[in-house]
C-alpha cells in the first residue's frame, strides 16, 4: 500500500470512528494497486446502533467525489484522492445472531456460501472500540466438524443442483442457461471444496487462486478446471463442458 493510499484510509477511518455507534472499522484491498481494474478499498463499519444519515455522511466526505449510497442507506461508494473506497455499514448484533448460530450449527445463509466469516476473520482491524471483533475471531477458529459437516452437505446439494442444469441446459441446447448454470455449478463446486478443507471463502476475484492453494483437493484437478474455464471451441462443446462438471463433481463428493 503506498503512502497516498494509506494517509487517505487514515483520514477515513479518523472520520468515521468518530461516530458514537461505532464499534470496528475492518479493512480489505482488492487488487495489486490504483492501474489494477481490480482495485479498490473495501471497509467494513460494525456498528452497535443507528449510522448517520446519507446526507450527514455525504457532508462528512464533501471532498469525495462521485459519493453514492446504495442499498437502503447501508453502502456507501466514492473516490477520495483518486482512490476507490466502498464502505458497508453492519449491524454488530446480526453477527452475533449468525455466529451464535453457527456455533450451534444451526441453519444460516448457507447459500451464499462462508464469504461474510472471511472477512471477518482476514480483514486488517483498523479501530475497535472493544474486544467484540476479537471474540468473534475466537468462535471462529472454534466452529467444530458438525459445523463444517453440515454446511458441506447443504453446498453439496446446491453443487448438485446446478449440475442438474447444467444438463438441461445441454439437452436444451439453452447457451444463456448452460452459462448461468455453469456459473452457478463452479462456484459452488468451489464453496463445496473450501467447506472440505475448514477454510471461509474469498471474494470471487481471490476464488481461483486460493482454490488452487487448498491441501484437499482431489486429483486431477487443476487440469480439469481449466479445461471447464477454457472458451468455448471445437473441442470444448458445452457437451464436452457438461461432461467435464460431472467428473469434477464426482471427484469432490468422494473426497
Amino acid at each position: 500500500m503506498t503512502n497516498k493510499i494509506k494517509r487517505a484510509v487514515t483520514d477515513i477511518v479518523g472520520r468515521i470512528s468518530s461516530w458514537d455507534s461505532v464499534d470496528t472499522i475492518a479493512m480489505v484491498e482488492s487488487g495489486e494497486d490504483l492501474y489494477d481494474p481490480y482495485f479498490f478499498i473495501s471497509f467494513d463499519v460494525y456498528c452497535t446502533a443507528d449510522i448517520p444519515d446519507e446526507s450527514r455522511r455525504r457532508s462528512v466526505f464533501e471532498d469525495s467525489v462521485a459519493f453514492e449510497s446504495l442499498q437502503s442507506n447501508r453502502k456507501d461508494r466514492f473516490l477520495l484522492r483518486d482512490i476507490p473506497f466502498r464502505i458497508e455499514y453492519k449491524d454488530l448484533r446480526r453477527f452475533d445472531e449468525i455466529i451464535n448460530a453457527a456455533k450451534a450449527s444451526e441453519v444460516f445463509q448457507r447459500d451464499s456460501g462462508t464469504y461474510m466469516f472471511y472477512r471477518l476473520k482476514e480483514s486488517q482491524i483498523l479501530y475497535q472500540k472493544s474486544d467484540w471483533i476479537d471474540e468473534v475471531r475466537k468462535d471462529l477458529d472454534a466452529l467444530n466438524d458438525q459445523f463444517w459437516d453440515g454446511l458441506r452437505a447443504a453446498l453439496e446439494a446446491r453443487m448438485e443442483h446446478f449440475l442438474g442444469d447444467l444438463h438441461a441446459a445441454v439437452v436444451r441446447e439453452d447457451s444463456l442457461f448452460f452459462l448461468i448454470s455453469s456459473a452457478g455449478f463452479i462456484r459452488s463446486l468451489f464453496s463445496v471444496l473450501f467447506a472440505i478443507n475448514h477454510r471461509f471463502e474469498p471474494s470471487a476475484r481471490g476464488l481461483y487462486q486460493q482454490v488452487q492453494e487448498l491441501p484437499i483437493v482431489p486429483d486431477p484437478f487443476a487440469g480439469r478446471l481449466d479445461s471447464f474455464l477454457r472458451s468455448e471451441s471445437s473441442s470444448m462443446t458445452p457437451q464436452r463442458k457438461k461432461e467435464v462438471a460431472e467428473l469434477m463433481a464426482k471427484s469432490v463428493l468422494a473426497l
